[in-house]
This record gives C-alpha cells, structure tokens and sequence, in this order.
C-alpha cells in the first residue's frame, strides 16, 4: 500500500524505525521532498555556482616510478586537494561487482537491511544509517550508507557482513590498500620524512569502507545528497558509478563559493586529501571541501574507503615541515579520537573541524 507523507511522521519512519531515505522512496508516494529534506536556501546547490572550465586532474599512474606522477600528484594534492587517477592495476570489471554488490545490499527486503541498522546491528565491523548524524540535524541529507570497518587481524571481522557484498568488500579493500599506500608514499616523501614504523599508524591505521545510496529524489534542487565538508582522515579514495553525472562537486578555492565538477571517468578512482595530511603538511596539502547533489530521475552509488589514524594518534604539523621551512606550526595539536567527536558532533559544516585547531 503506499502512503502519502502527510499519513506519516517522516524523521520516525526514517530514522527511529530504520527503514532510512530508501525505504521512503519504497513505499511512501513522493511527489514533493519532505520537510525534513528541504534545505535552507544558503545550503542549496545551484547551477550559478559551478566553475566552468576548471577540470580535476587525471593521473595515469601506470608507472608510478615516473618522475612525472609523483610530481602531478603533489600539484594537485597542493592545489586543489583532489585528482582522479587511471591505469592503477583494478580491472574494470572489478569496480563494477562492488559497485553491484552495494546496489544489491539495497535492493535488500526492508527487513534484511534493518539488522544492520547502526546501534543494533548484527555486526560490530558494519553498520547501516542515514544522511550523515541524524540525531542532531535540523534538516537530514538525501543519502542512506552502509560502513564497514576493516580489521584483517582479525580473523572473524567479516563474519556477520551481508553475504550479498561480503567478498566484494573484502576484495575491494585489499585492491585498495597497496594503491593508497603508493599515493601516501609519493606524498609524505614530499614533505621530506618517510613513512615507518613510528608514524604508520597515524597515516593509514584504519581503513573503512562507505556504501553511499543516493535514490532518486522528487525535488533535487531543494535537497542535497552530502553536504559541504572535507573528509577528516588522511586519504580517500572513491569509486564513483559511470554515468551518473552532476553529482559530485569539490570547492574550487578556500575562499569563495564556486563548485567545481568531479565527473564519473570509467575505470578511475577519485583521490581527495584529508583533514589529517592538511595539518601534518602544515598546510602544504589542502583538504578538499566538497558535496554530492542528487537527481530527479535516477539513483546513485558511491563508494570511499578512508585511510586514517588510529583513534589515539596525537595530530600536528610534522617537524620535519617545520624545520625544512623554518616555520611555526599552523594548528594545535589533538588526539584524533577527540578530533573526530568534534566532527560527528555536529552537522556537515564544511570545514569547520579544521578551523578549530588553527592557531591563531
């Protein structure tokens, strides 16, 4: 039977009884978007806003031993914060069994993806939510995901995942790894240290994995599927599904309000920097803030895997930046388990989380 949201409470059916933004499209009949999804108009993405004629960079990255990529990558990591890079070694084909493999998690009965519903899901390592902190936003993001955590010295971490994406996930995390570990290598030797034993844990002790769902929405112009905000851990690296354009944007500048469009390339991952490498670099790396539009007559998927440090790392502008350049450091330094409450305390607020560690 379907329903009309005026038959129901919609932040209680998406959220309190976990059928999320995918189940409202399910099974309630939406001809406009409801109130709870009707951003603000500052908030709104319009089409005056996009720079045109400003396009990401595209690395081939099929010998990472030229001098020419790591060059490329340190530009763009400085510069924009975000590049796309091609001939990296994962087959087409494998890009799209994750990517079939997340629509098929959602394609799910109701039910089955309730059982992962963060707070009572069945795994400890994946668990199932809605826009980005639900309970302390005014107005939610178009966007339901399911996050996986990924512990390999565990032997049962996967155990309990869906067994409709479990190897998919798995593969994809491990194709992932050596590929981050190249780009993280190319940068921190940029920044005159190296990566060892006394700082991997900061730079690439944790790797999650998203599964984002954006579904089809009534009116996209009123909502927003991500809102504006720089990822907070060190690297992500993200798959975008072909043909699904206008979704994702990047902040052209620091300052001002132009977007820039990260088109879908078949075949590419999306590389964009962290929070975490714009304060070890003292910022010679910018974090790329960013936001993902939805659209009126398709669904779209995504999906990042965050590198990051583990929850005790203590972050600050690395020494070996410092005293190359002979500079004081730009931010204080945090315990990143007190770095990431600030952030997911909060509503996507650009970068905000950054700027509260500046020094003055």
């Amino acid at each position: 039977m379907s329903l009309t949201t005026d038959e129901i409470e919609v932040r209680d059916f998406v959220v309190n009884q976990k059928n999320g933004v995918k189940g409202l499209v399910d099974f309630l009949t939406l001809t406009t978007l409801p109130s709870p999804y009707i951003q603000p108009p500052q908030e709104r993405f319009t089409s005056d806003k996009i720079l045109l004629g400003s396009p990401v960079p595209v690395i081939d990255v099929s010998n990472w031993n030229e001098p020419h990529v790591a060059r490329e990558i340190c530009h763009a990591a400085s510069k924009l914060g975000l590049f796309q890079i091609v001939n990296h070694g994962i087959a087409p084909a494998e890009f799209k069994g994750v990517i079939a493999a997340a629509r098929g998690f959602f394609e799910l009965p109701a039910e089955e993806r309730r059982r992962y519903w963060r707070g009572s899901s069945v795994s400890e390592t994946a668990w199932l939510t809605t826009s980005f902190n639900p309970c302390i936003e005014s107005v939610l993001e178009w966007r339901d995901f399911l996050k996986f955590e990924y512990l390999p010295q565990r032997h049962d971490f996967a155990a309990t995942w869906p067994s409709v994406c479990k190897e998919q996930v798995i593969d994809h995390f491990k194709r992932i790894k050596p590929i981050t570990e190249r780009i993280l290598n190319i940068l921190i030797n940029n920044l005159n240290t190296i990566i060892d034993e006394s700082n991997k844990e900061t730079l690439m002790g944790t790797m999650r994995m998203n599964f984002n769902y954006y579904p089809k929405c009534p009116e996209p112009s009123l909502a927003i599927g991500t809102g504006r905000h720089s990822d907070i851990n060190t690297l992500t690296l993200l798959l975008q599904e072909d043909g699904v354009l206008s979704s994702l944007y990047a902040r052209a500048t620091e300052d001002g309000d132009k977007w820039i469009h990260v088109p879908p390339i078949p075949g590419a991952i999306v590389v964009n920097i962290g929070d975490v490498l714009q304060i070890l670099s003292n910022d010679r790396y910018r974090s790329v803030e960013h936001c993902v539009v939805v659209n009126k007559y398709c669904s779209r998927v995504s999906i990042p895997v965050f590198c990051g440090p583990v929850h005790d790392s203590v972050i600050e502008p690395l020494p070996e930046v410092l005293d190359k350049n002979n500079e004081m450091a730009r931010y204080r330094k945090i315990v990143y388990s007190d770095y990431l409450k600030f952030f997911f305390g909060r509503p996507h607020d650009g970068k905000k989380t950054i700027e509260s560690i500046k020094l003055p």
